[in-house]
């Protein structure tokens, strides 16, 4: 293996499961590492993870209830017990079994619903489909008809267990999504796909196939990002130049180049190389980043243009996105030199519709104004709850109409010595130094989960998430104020001819 030197030897047989199918497609290395890691180099689960389970089991059963469906949960001590339990289960020709548990051969899995139809199969005159909940939506583009790939190859991996329990494998399976609806889907398309990924899988957990990292942005979620980022700084791997992904970084290892610094100095050629599968204009933005990463500095590259207003609004939502509420909308005004906060927030998930209406009475009052903000996720938020809540269109278009996302401007006119381009790693690069050690919306999400639970006890953790709220929004003030600098020097410099 060349993954490091702290690794464990597989002592069991391989297991699969269908968790396998989702690390897999997110990273293959982190099914590596789930089985040969050293555990103790992981890092510890958050409460926003914690969370996110309790929530997906209570949604499980709200559903059910929704759905009036009537089932038969498997009851039982150990797997092997629920397993037997689910077989009897399946052999009496109960109509729809939760939590049930199935393994053959090295998969073993726990589908959330097994539903009864017709068809012959060892079990008689019925057999089984899958059917999985899950807190979102089955699709990936609903108005094209696409499903997420990993709901669509879980599915398959239970089909692919029937198949050797029952001796019939299905042809469809069901989601029921966030909203309580039973999403059908054929499974047989994602058949070619199901198999190759699972004989990867199986690679992988066997030690027969090599794993390394790959920086990139699904890192920041996992148990494994702090063991991976300093394997990758100690190697200095080429994966820590942005949106260089793992497909990219073996095109460039076959032409004998795996650090940053063997990719910076492709700058100092008259020409860059030609690689196939990498855009000369692809290649040219990885080279300058790799340059940037090593020298340590930011740089911006191509011009900006900021409009002038009289007044600046900074603004920044926080979000709790379990119950897909917008609790808090912050703004710091900027005229001239001063400066001042506004804030506009939910006490409880109740209070977000007035809320609401609070914060577009204040932007109703607005004149001559530009809007910064970071990202469209501003935007897309709010066009949602446009649709749920009273909302003078005009006025939100105008709202937006008069707004820059300095995301955008970040993103194609600058180049960070950061994997990580958020308003945080960036904001941090100019000196911008945050309240909180490890800040972010999802901290901020646990935060108020806790507060709306009992307010006046934890007036604390209000004063906290509006605190964080604010930094986001003066971290933006610097932000814009070094673009704008930047740019000056830029038009100086071509003016100048340099």
């Amino acid at each position: 293996m060349t993954s490091g030197s702290s690794f464990q030897e597989r002592a069991q047989p391989i297991i699969i499961t269908a968790s396998h199918i989702y690390d897999y497609l997110i990273c293959p290395h982190k099914v590596y590492l789930d089985t040969f890691g050293d555990r103790s180099r992981m890092n510890h689960e958050t409460d926003f993870e914690r969370v996110l389970w309790e929530r997906g089991m209570a949604h499980e059963e709200d559903a059910l209830k929704q759905l009036n469906l009537a089932v038969c949960e498997v009851e039982g001590e150990g797997f092997e017990e629920c397993e037997k339990e689910t077989l009897r289960l399946m052999k009496c020709g109960e109509g729809l079994i939760y939590q049930g548990r199935l393994s053959a051969a090295s998969m073993r899995g726990s589908p959330d619903l097994l539903e009864k139809i017709e068809g012959e199969s060892r079990f008689g005159s019925h057999h089984y489909i899958p059917t999985e909940m899950k807190s979102g939506s089955a699709y990936e583009d609903e108005e094209a008809g696409r499903y997420k790939l990993h709901y669509a190859l879980q599915l398959s991996f239970y089909a692919d267990v029937l198949e050797k329990v029952q001796g019939i494998k299905p042809k469809t399976g069901n989601i029921i999504d966030g909203e309580s609806r039973v999403v059908p889907i054929d499974l047989r398309p994602f058949e070619k796909d199901y198999l190759e990924h699972i004989a990867e899988i199986r690679d992988l957990l066997s030690g027969g196939a090599e794993s390394e990292p790959c920086i990139g942005g699904v890192c920041g979620q996992c148990h494994w990002r702090s063991f991976c980022l300093d394997w990758a700084r100690e190697r200095d791997d080429v994966s820590l130049v942005r949106k260089l992904n793992r497909g990219k970084r073996n095109v460039l290892r076959k032409s004998g180049i795996r650090t940053v610094q063997e990719l910076a100095g492709l700058g100092k050629a008259k020409t860059l190389p030609v690689f196939e599968g990498i855009s000369a204009k692809a290649l040219q933005q990885f080279v300058r980043r790799a340059v940037v990463l090593k020298r340590g500095e930011p740089i911006l590259h191509s011009p900006v243009e900021f409009p002038d207003r009289k007044l600046e609004v900074f603004f920044d939502i926080e979000t709790e996105p379990l119950e897909e509420i917008c609790y808090l909308y912050g703004i710091v005004e900027r005229k001239g030199k001063k400066q001042r906060y506004v804030s506009f927030f939910a006490d409880s998930p109740e209070e977000e519709e007035s809320t609401w209406k609070a914060f577009w009475e204040y932007v109703s009052g607005l004149e001559d104004f530009q809007v910064y903000h970071y990202t469209s996720y501003e935007k897309t938020v709010l066009k949602g709850l446009s649709e749920r809540y009273p909302c003078d269109l005009k006025l939100f278009d105008e709202f937006f109409q008069n707004s820059t996302d300095l995301y955008a401007l970040v993103d194609k006119c600058t180049e960070w010595p950061s994997h990580s381009y958020s308003i945080k790693a960036v904001s941090k690069l100019l000196g911008f130094e945050y309240s909180e050690r490890d800040p972010g919306g999802l901290k901020a999400a646990m935060w108020y989960i806790e507060y709306a639970n009992a307010p006046e006890a934890n007036r604390a953790l209000k004063e906290k998430i509006v605190r964080y709220n604010r930094e986001d929004c003066e971290a933006m003030i610097v932000l814009k104020d070094w673009l704008a600098r930047k740019n000056t020097e830029l038009q100086r410099k071509k003016r100048s001819g340099h």
